[in-house]
């Protein structure tokens, strides 16, 4: 596991490492890549507080902005992600808390970057991650946002409950071989994350199936860590129920294109935000072609806006040789000089799902 530290706004550069991006341009465009809660990277909020005062500060101001929004039962972010991060493995384990701590370290990193003069001209949200794509626009507060995140957990956990998601590291078409040998109709497509990765939701019953039907064909198959189903028409009715509940919080003009896989275009500031959002419940993703959009838009520079690099992942395996930046991951250097010494420990992942 690599260790991980964030440079400080003006005198450290990111260390090029495979799979990292080179130094940043004063007239790179930076698309910011918000990730689900399929993804099991562990965030690393403390490496990015000790990058420097202003990112201390960023995290900080984060982390109370989030806890505003949350019921009283719910623990102490700042504690599990900052003061305490080895508590963060049981405190995860209760229903919800590792999704809100995804959310609040998105966020985090998103405000950080900022601070280091890396400011996001485009943002994408794959699914769950959509929440803090809209709040790295400025159409929704950091609060509102983990109460919209608090009510999202409770509607898919109480809906979607006896389903789940796998990864198949095949393309769709190898997707729908496989449930359609597996005789399990109740098992869809939710997400097609890059070219050969695909996600598919349903029954617990169904996906055992469908997992026993890929290695069986020699495909790599992996249950992810998500407790219910996602992307999935059985989920019709939650959707609306999570609208009407988000629907009382404001929503405010984009300060930055959003691009949507669910949608598969950019956002409106005449879009009904809250309904877009609610729309990622139901329908699937199809994140290769949104990056294509964005490329096409002028990226120059995918940026991991939270823990771990599977979006960055899927932008590398679905536009060869793109510039990517993972602020968690990535060790910074001093221009000319050698590496700064780590803080912290970052997190690590294989092409896991970003999702749900």
């Amino acid at each position: 596991m690599a260790s991980s530290s964030f440079r400080p706004a003006d005198d450290l550069q990111p260390e090029p490492r495979p799979g990292s991006a080179p130094d940043l341009k004063p007239d790179d465009v930076c698309a910011f890549l918000f990730a689900g809660t399929g993804s099991a990277a562990v965030p690393d909020l403390p490496a990015l507080a000790a990058s420097g005062p202003a990112a201390a500060r960023a995290v900080a101001d984060v982390l109370d902005a989030v806890q505003e929004g949350l019921p009283r039962r719910w623990p102490a972010l700042r504690r599990i992600l900052l003061d305490d991060p080895a508590a963060y493995r049981d405190a995860a384990r209760a229903p919800g808390v590792a999704q809100l701590c995804g959310y609040a370290a998105s966020v985090a990193v998103d405000r950080a970057l900022r601070t280091a003069g890396a400011v996001p001209r485009i943002a994408v949200g794959q699914s769950f991650g959509e929440i803090a794509a809209t709040v790295s626009a400025g159409a929704f507060t950091i609060t509102d946002g983990a109460r919209m995140a608090v009510a999202l957990v409770d509607v898919l956990a109480r809906r979607g409950a006896g389903g789940g998601m796998a990864l198949l590291e095949t393309g769709e078409d190898g997707a729908r071989g496989r449930i359609a040998a597996a005789g399990t109709p109740d098992v869809v497509v939710a997400c097609l994350n890059a070219p050969g990765v695909t996600v598919v939701s349903g029954p617990d019953a169904g996906l055992d199936k469908v997992l026993d039907a890929a290695r069986d064909g020699g495909i790599r198959a992996v249950r992810l860590a998500v407790p219910y189903l996602s992307h999935h028409p059985a989920m019709a009715g939650a959707d609306d129920e999570w609208y009407d509940t988000i629907r009382a919080y404001p929503q405010r003009p984009l300060e930055i294109t959003v691009h949507s896989p669910v949608r598969g275009r950019a956002y409106r500031d005449d879009d009904d935000l809250h309904r877009a959002l609610a729309d990622c419940i139901v329908k699937p993703v199809r994140l290769p072609e949104t990056l294509r959009r964005v490329e096409a838009a002028g990226a120059t520079v995918f940026a991991e806006a939270g823990p771990g690099d599977a979006l960055c992942q899927c932008a590398r395996l679905t536009l060869p040789g793109a510039r990517t930046l993972v602020p968690l991951r990535d060790r910074p250097r001093r221009p000319g000089g050698r590496a700064a010494a780590p803080s912290g420990k970052a997190a690590s992942s294989a092409i896991t799902d970003p999702t749900a």
